[in-house]
C-alpha cells in the first residue's frame, strides 16, 4: 500500500479509529502525555500502521486540526455578506460544529493549547472584516477591531457554552441567535 491509499475505505476507517482514539485520550490528558503505543492500542491498530500515516502524535494532532480548519475556513469563505448569506453561513458553521462536537470539545478544552482557539478567532476576525465591507457599515480600523473582538469572543464563548450544554439547542436555533446579535450590532435601531 502507498500514500495514495488515502482514498481506500480501509485506510479512511483506520484513520477514523485513530482520530477517535486521539480525541478520547485528549479528553483525559494533554497531548504530551499520549504515547503512540497507547493510541495505537486504543484504536486497535499496530504501531507500524500508525507510523505509516503519521510521524508522531503531534503530527497526527496537527493534521487533525489542519483538516478541521480547512473545512471551517471553507464554510466561512462560502458566503458574501448579506444578512441571508450571514444566516446561511452561521447555520453551516453551527451544523459543522455540531457534527464535530467531540473534536470541538477537545480543541476548546484546557488539555489543548490556546493556538486552536486563537486560530479560530483569527478566521472569524477575517470573516467579520469581510462582513463589514459587504454590509455597508463604515468603521474606522480601531472600531472594526473592537467590534471584531466583541463578536469573536462572544461567538467563541457561545460555541463553548453550546458544546458544554451537550447541544441542547439545534444548530438552527444557535445560528438564529448569533445572527440576531450580530445584526443588532450592525444595524442598531
Amino acid at each position: 500500500m502507498n500514500k495514495s491509499g488515502d482514498q481506500n475505505r480501509s485506510v479512511r476507517h483506520t484513520k477514523k479509529r485513530l482520530k477517535e482514539s486521539l480525541l478520547l485520550l485528549l479528553q483525559q490528558k494533554p497531548v504530551n502525555e499520549i504515547s503512540v503505543k497507547e493510541l495505537a492500542e486504543l484504536a486497535e491498530v499496530n504501531r507500524g500502521t500508525f507510523y505509516f500515516h503519521y510521524t508522531d502524535v503531534y503530527d497526527m494532532l496537527y493534521q487533525t486540526e489542519d483538516e478541521f480548519f480547512r473545512d471551517f475556513e471553507t464554510i466561512l469563505d462560502s458566503e458574501e455578506g448579506t444578512r441571508t448569506d450571514m444566516d446561511r453561513s452561521l447555520l453551516k458553521i453551527f451544523t459543522f460544529l455540531g457534527e464535530n462536537q467531540s473534536m470541538c470539545r477537545v480543541f476548546f478544552s484546557e488539555n489543548n493549547d490556546m493556538k486552536f482557539f486563537k486560530k479560530i478567532k483569527a478566521l472569524v476576525d477575517r470573516h467579520l472584516c469581510s462582513l463589514w465591507k459587504h454590509s455597508g457599515v463604515l468603521l474606522d480600523q480601531t472600531k472594526m477591531e473592537m467590534y471584531n473582538a466583541f463578536i469573536g469572543n462572544g461567538c467563541a464563548g457561545l460555541m463553548q457554552r453550546w458544546l458544554d450544554d451537550e447541544l441542547k439547542e439545534s444548530p438552527e436555533e444557535i445560528a438564529a441567535l448569533v445572527s440576531s446579535i450580530i445584526y443588532s450590532i450592525l444595524h442598531p435601531e
